[in-house]
């Protein structure tokens, strides 16, 4: 390869692949280190310019800015019934009022034996918990179900495969486990999931991080 490739190959991979085009500049620069560091700055600089502008910077960076992940009850309460329409739209699975709301807490109820409770931080969610205590198989599916869609509420990047597994994380693929005491916990992305169960009552928490 030519020095002229080479340098131009080095420019492209340090605009678009930042990481491998520095590489590619230690190994194979002609350039004195000055020239390569003034070159670097000016490409990351370009590349970060450049996300920013398409939206992408959040993809590239992790989903660690807090303020557009949070959520308020409302706000979750319209997420969370898109995803049951999107997801479940057979089993009516869906939040039809608002959310009865204090300063620190909200309650929606889906029988007397299921409910979401929400911790808020001023006006965010900081905790959401899934209170159950199913009797039956069709209490422990309809359990599952609610707790999927939270999950596609929480991380809508997750695919269906995506949320199995965490399902199985949980040990919560097939069925609500009412017998024995035990806690399972797993993360995907911004969320941290966990259950807890102890003498038939079952308690699911997603933590926004």
């Amino acid at each position: 390869m030519t020095s002229h490739l080479k340098t131009a190959a080095m420019i492209t991979l340090c605009i678009f692949i930042p990481p491998l085009g520095w590489l590619f500049m230690y190994k194979h620069s002609t350039f004195d280190r000055k020239t390569n560091f003034i070159l670097a700055v000016a490409c990351l600089a370009f590349f970060v310019y450049a996300n920013m502008s398409a939206g992408n910077m959040e993809n590239i960076l992790g989903s660690s800015k807090g303020f557009e992940r949070s959520l308020t009850p409302e706000e979750f309460r319209e997420k969370f019934n898109n995803a049951a329409q999107k997801l479940a739209p057979n089993l009516g699975l869906s939040i039809a009022e608002p959310l009865t709301v204090d300063d620190k807490n909200f309650t929606y109820e889906f029988t007397s034996k299921l409910k979401i409770v929400g911790t808020l931080d001023g006006e965010k969610i900081s905790e959401l918990k899934i209170f159950t205590e199913p009797t039956n198989q069709d209490e422990s599916f309809q359990t599952i179900n609610v707790l999927g869609l939270l999950i596609a509420t929480l991380n809508p990047e997750l695919d269906a495969e995506d949320r199995g597994e965490v399902m199985r994380d949980l040990r919560m693929l097939k069925e609500v486990s009412t017998e024995g005491t035990y806690d399972w916990t797993t993360n995907r992305g911004w969320v941290k999931y966990s259950v807890h169960a102890d003498k038939g009552k079952v308690i699911f928490t997603a933590e926004l991080k």
